[in-house]
């Protein structure tokens, strides 16, 4: 028999039953019916006027051989994210672009198949479980690309915005972001230039728990304010901005190609403001992988650029499947090969705990 975990063991929190009662205690937690509200709603609102017979002859039609070299793109764009994570990462723990690749590929996986953004939280298990990088103070490495990624985002929107018209919806959710993603980025750079006094603040939040909660809430934090080094360093933080944005063109050059397999033209312009909106719009409330605003952000901005609503959906749903489908497949692989199954690194109890906490 394996070894117990939270009073049952390892081979029954692997069976059909045990599955079946977390997955019905997961579904009994609020986050997850605000995602699934917020998806039906997304959805709900790409749809609406939508021709469907237009929407399966566009889906139908489309050169699906552009496919081929838009999904080659996203797996380089990922080995660009790869250079930036190891950059921001180097002051805690250098490691190579082929270390950091496969662990990269698994949390966008994970992401795109669980809520809450738990792939983040994967990432740095599997890099303190393989790497003996301490997992909270990865946890504060991928916070830092994750403003770094919002502030790059909004600064393809900007770039863009030069060259074709924003709706007034992609304008406003240009302007929300930039005021999260600048407030992130003073939030822990005060918390790194200010430790002591940020870790008194956190002591003062946890003394309501017992004392020795207190100390491991406290002891965390200070790990992950370990993990902010890189925000020290101005050299780092600009070829984090580059790393991000060559992976951002990428990704919308991506985008650009399932476009022409639609017959689709337009400025180049146009898919860096769609690589600005739909990503910003999946912070929105859904479920995993973004499903409904994503979609909806992209009808959003193709129709701006007068590309029908049947079209501009159809559009939408091809490449986002194209964005996921081929990632969770590359990223089970990866998973496969560490030898940590997808269901045992999440149950395992140390990681169970902290899930729970961090999908609220």
């Amino acid at each position: 028999m394996g070894a117990a975990l939270g009073g049952v063991n390892a081979a029954d929190r692997s069976s059909p039953y045990t599955r079946t009662v977390a997955v019905r205690a997961w579904l009994r937690r609020g986050h997850v019916w605000v995602g699934l509200g917020g998806t039906a709603l997304f959805l709900g609102l790409f749809f609406w006027q939508v021709d469907i017979s237009h929407f399966w002859q566009a889906m139908k039609g489309a050169d699906y051989i552009w496919a081929v070299p838009a999904v080659a793109l996203w797996f380089l764009a990922a080995w660009a994210r790869s250079l930036r994570w190891g950059l921001i990462l180097r002051p805690v723990a250098p490691l190579s672009l082929r270390a950091l690749y496969p662990v990269l590929v698994i949390g966008y996986m994970a992401n795109n198949l669980l809520p809450a953004r738990l792939g983040e939280l994967i990432r740095a298990y599997i890099l303190g479980e393989r790497y003996g990088v301490g997992k909270v103070q990865a946890l504060g490495t991928v916070a830092v690309e994750r403003v770094t990624d919002g502030l790059t985002l909004v600064g393809l929107l900007a770039v863009g915005a030069m060259f074709v018209e924003m709706g007034g919806v992609v304008k406003a959710l240009a302007w929300a972001n930039l005021g999260l993603f600048l407030g992130g980025f003073l939030v822990l750079s005060a918390a790194l230039m200010k430790r002591e006094a940020a870790l008194r603040f956190m002591g003062l939040l946890a003394r309501p728990l017992p004392a020795p909660w207190r100390a491991k809430v406290v002891g965390a934090w200070d790990a992950f304010i370990g993990g902010l080094e890189s925000l020290r360093s101005p050299g780092i933080l600009i070829g984090a901005l580059c790393a991000g944005t060559v992976a951002w063109v990428l990704e919308a050059a991506m985008y650009y190609l399932v476009g022409k397999g639609f017959g689709l033209e337009g400025d180049p312009a146009l898919y860096l403001v769609l690589a600005g909106a739909a990503n910003l719009a999946v912070a929105l409330p859904s479920t995993s992988g973004g499903i409904g605003p994503f979609e909806w952000a992209t009808q959003q901005v193709m129709v701006g650029a007068q590309t029908s609503r049947g079209v501009a959906a159809a559009y939408a749903v091809a490449l986002h499947g194209l964005l996921l489908i081929p990632v969770i497949i590359a990223g089970l692989a990866f998973l496969w090969a560490t030898q940590l199954p997808v269901w045992a690194t999440l149950e395992k109890e140390e990681v169970a705990q902290v899930r729970d906490r961090w999908a609220g």
